[in-house]
């Protein structure tokens, strides 16, 4: 299902949301999911829906990451600084102009499908793993 904001419908009200088919907690752990803190947002205008390409310091073992995310609802000096989760196995995606995004942000989507960064303690050292 791709991603849509739809303040009409509400495609992601909870009540919309099914829940998932089990999965075994192998499963779960080889997603690669860590802490990083964003270093650099600039706007991506070639995609057709508002996003930013954003860089994120995941730690001496990773290192820095870039992908492309639907999070305009935040100002790029909130982003700054700012601690963010990401999955960082699921393979790389060349998007529009050519930029590859390298990992994907969570966060929570409202009902309409707006992105809510995922919180994490700004004492968390970049590179931390998720459980």
């Amino acid at each position: 299902m791709a991603h849509t904001i739809d303040s009409n419908s509400l495609p992601y009200a909870p009540e919309k949301c099914e829940r998932k088919e089990m999965i075994s907690f192998d499963q779960f752990l080889s997603v690669d999911l860590r802490t990083g803190t964003v270093i650099n947002v600039e706007d991506y205008p070639q995609m057709r829906k508002p996003s930013y390409k954003i860089t994120v310091d995941f730690g001496p073992v990773v290192g820095t990451l870039q992908s492309s995310a639907q999070i305009t609802n935040y100002a790029i000096q909130d982003l700054i600084n700012r601690k963010v989760v990401g999955a960082i196995n699921l393979g790389e995606k060349t998007l529009p102009g050519g930029f590859v995004s390298q990992f994907l942000v969570l966060g929570a989507l409202e009902s309409d499908g707006t992105v809510r960064l995922l919180g994490v303690d700004p004492s968390m050292p970049n590179g931390s793993t998720i459980l």
